[in-house]
């Protein structure tokens, strides 16, 4: 096997473990909403349930970011480009998850993800007129196949809610557009810190901001039902902490319009939960906009493959 051949043989298997990847952390980030909702109804809102997300996750990403500074020189590089970092993880992880919560106090946990679902093709676009990034052939079809199925279901569910939809959504695609430039922006400093250091310090400096937000509310842990905290500790845990890792290791292998291009999955998985745990209503045009954006993800993913 010459050299040719095991670097192509290596970027198709780092591709398919990037794709592993940005699916393990779709499936977990896509239960989020569903224990959002439920941490509305538990006496919860928008500073409670974003303070115990940050409260429960930001030990663990100072743990790592400290036992990974036992390296000389990944201390090097968090001096050099930590701010960076920061900043970043302060864009996607405070604002646009602020955003998404609030949407939720108005909108279906499955709503919100579908209008979640605009973000790759903001992706695609900030990448195409500011990175120069081409799209693949066939990426706008996927999209656009995607795109079908969203819009069975919207239609339904705007039929179905009242005037506060609109709000809610305004306030969903607003994040939705806040995680593409995010997204764009993590992918060279993500090159420059790797992908563990860039989380750590991403999500742990939206924790702080977090937390400090809950200081200047004058909020308190102590005060809320232990189903809240069970729900805010559980999303901090498993909607937080291990699908940043996963996602972040998934950027560090796919470009961002493949990455988010995975995320096509998302919808249906949510639909799902919301369906068992909130009994939201699951009609045929429900199973269609599924299946549609089901095929949509499967087709982007074998195009590489």
């Amino acid at each position: 096997m010459n050299d040719a051949t095991s670097v192509g043989a290596q970027d198709a298997a780092d591709h398919r473990t990037g794709i592993i990847y940005a699916l393990i952390g779709t499936l977990l980030f896509s239960i989020k909403p569903v224990l959002i909702k439920l941490a509305y109804a538990a006496g919860g809102d928008a500073t409670a349930i974003m303070s115990l997300r940050a409260a429960s996750s930001l030990p663990l990403y100072i743990a790592i970011l400290i036992w990974l500074c036992r390296n000389l020189t990944e201390r090097s590089k968090v001096k050099q480009f930590g701010w960076q970092a920061a900043l970043v993880g302060v864009l996607g992880y405070y604002f646009a998850s602020l955003l998404d919560i609030l949407a939720l106090e108005y909108i279906s946990a499955q709503l919100e993800r579908l209008l979640i679902f605009l973000f790759p093709t903001f992706v695609v676009l900030i990448s195409w007129f500011f990175m120069k990034e081409k799209p693949q052939k066939g990426t706008f079809v996927s999209v656009a196949v995607g795109y079908v199925g969203v819009a069975l279901i919207v239609v339904h569910d705007f039929s179905s809610f009242g005037a506060q939809v609109w709000l809610g959504s305004v306030m969903a695609i607003a994040s939705a557009l806040v995680f593409a430039v995010y997204l764009v922006l993590s992918k060279k400093v993500i090159a420059k810190l790797g992908a563990q250091l860039f989380t750590s310090i991403g999500m742990g400096s939206a924790g702080v901001v977090i937390l400090a937000q809950y200081q200047l509310k004058d909020a308190s842990f102590s005060a809320m039902s232990s189903e809240l905290l069970t729900m805010g500790i559980a999303i901090g845990i498993f909607c937080t902490v291990l699908p940043s890792y996963f996602v972040a290791a998934a950027m560090a292998r796919l470009t961002p319009s493949v990455l988010s291009m995975t995320s096509n999955i998302g919808p249906a998985v949510t639909a799902m939960f919301a369906i068992i745990l909130l009994d939201e209503a699951f009609t045929v045009w429900h199973a269609l906009g599924m299946l549609l954006v089901v095929y949509a993800v499967v087709n982007i993913n074998r195009k590489k493959g």
